[in-house]
């Protein structure tokens, strides 16, 4: 049981890493910066050792290998969270694939081709990338697909808390909040009776279901702090209770409008609108097809 609960914090850890863009991006940035630095130096290292010579911009050229991660893993990771079927995530993946095994070498003939003396033939290029790089562009897609699953299995089935520790630790979310109403009062509120919050810098518009409130902070910090069982993001500058939630209606451009039991209509980003659903549909235990 104990073996259970670490492995359910360490998923629940990660879905919050991955779920957070800004820090995504920034791990994989980062991520492909080492690689690229890395292969220059056992590229350094290797003719050390075969007592050859070592030209520096030949080996950045062959390192656009890593580059071409940046631009395909978001491709990958945008259209693959889309997809409901794990079938179309392993076709995305393959595709991202071929694509960087294929656009690798074409990006080396017009480097070398515009800025070196020598030019390096798409053929000797691509066979060279097939031979260095294939395992390592199989890998990486695959546990980028890996991660597109784990972020959309912890989206619907988020990790249950063991029997008997519920009442042993701290709630992993507010369930109440301090804020002051228009004359400084200090009024008590539940968070399952929030409709939803909206950005208001350097505030934070709370819609209660009596009437709204003002708070100090971001959403980014709040978001950390609420129940992301029953709150969900459905733009950069809104959340909502997916509780308050009584339908949702395609815009047919990827964006969504729902609407609140007050009557309020807001909008769903489609970077958001496939967690959204997902949620949504598994709170009121019914499908829209």
């Amino acid at each position: 049981m104990e073996l259970s609960n670490k492995m359910s914090m360490t998923i629940q850890q990660t879905y919050q890493l991955f779920r957070n863009k800004q820090k995504r991006n920034t791990l994989i940035v980062t991520a492909i910066l080492l690689l690229m630095l890395i292969t220059i130096c056992i590229d350094f290292l290797f003719t050390r050792f075969q007592q050859s010579s070592f030209y520096i911009a030949e080996s950045l050229l062959f390192s656009c290998y890593w580059l071409l991660f940046l631009p395909l893993l978001h491709i990958q990771w945008k259209l693959a969270k889309r997809s409901p079927k794990l079938s179309s995530g392993l076709l995305i993946t393959t595709l991202a694939a071929v694509v960087h095994l294929s656009c690798y070498p074409a990006i080396v003939w017009f480097l070398s081709q515009s800025f070196y003396y020598h030019t390096f033939s798409y053929g000797q290029t691509f066979n060279y990338g097939l031979t260095a790089y294939f395992i390592k562009t199989a890998i990486i897609y695959s546990v980028s697909l890996l991660m597109i699953v784990l972020h959309k299995n912890v989206a619907v089935n988020p990790a249950p808390v063991a029997v008997g520790t519920e009442n042993t630790t701290e709630p992993l979310f507010i369930t109440s909040m301090l804020v002051s109403d228009s004359n400084n009062t200090k009024v008590l509120i539940t968070t399952s009776d929030i409709l939803y919050f909206s950005a208001n810098a350097p505030y934070i518009n709370i819609y209660h279901q009596s009437r709204k409130y003002l708070h100090t902070g971001t959403l980014k910090s709040l978001e950390t702090r609420l129940d992301n069982n029953l709150f969900i993001r459905i733009h950069k500058s809104c959340i909502v209770n997916v509780g308050k939630v009584i339908s949702y209606q395609s815009r047919l451009n990827g964006d969504y409008d729902l609407t609140l039991t007050d009557n309020t209509v807001l909008r769903v980003s489609r970077m958001y609108a496939t967690i959204f659903k997902l949620r949504f549909e598994q709170r009121h235990r019914f499908t829209v097809k």
